[in-house]
């Protein structure tokens, strides 16, 4: 960004921006805006809902608590149904159950 650029961006105000886009504005800022705009060039940039954004971490923490008995309590926990978190740990193991090499080795 050259000495011009920035002295624009900083003589720049709110109500320099089209009215529909001024709530982001309000909550990144001008110059965060300009270096959004910057970086879709003209096109459209699609945010995913919170939720969404949010479902790996939630996902982490369900398979950390999970102790191979607790699933009701992780789905109420999370507002999750039964399948959902089954689905979620699907390839997780039992905690402390053993698997067939570690059965075979004992044998």
């Amino acid at each position: 960004m050259d000495k011009l650029e920035q002295e624009l961006i900083a003589d720049t105000t709110i109500e320099d921006i089209a009215e529909r886009y001024r709530p982001v504005v309000e909550i990144v800022g001008i110059e965060k805006y300009i270096e959004v705009s910057r970086y879709a060039m003209g096109d459209e940039v699609y945010f995913p809902k919170p939720e969404t954004l949010l479902v790996p971490a939630r996902n982490r923490r369900i398979r950390k608590e999970y102790d191979g008995f607790n699933t009701k309590e992780l789905a109420q926990r999370y507002n999750l149904t039964l399948p959902q978190i089954h689905a979620i740990l699907k390839d997780e193991p039992i905690p402390g159950q053993m698997n067939l090499m570690e059965f075979l080795e004992l044998t």
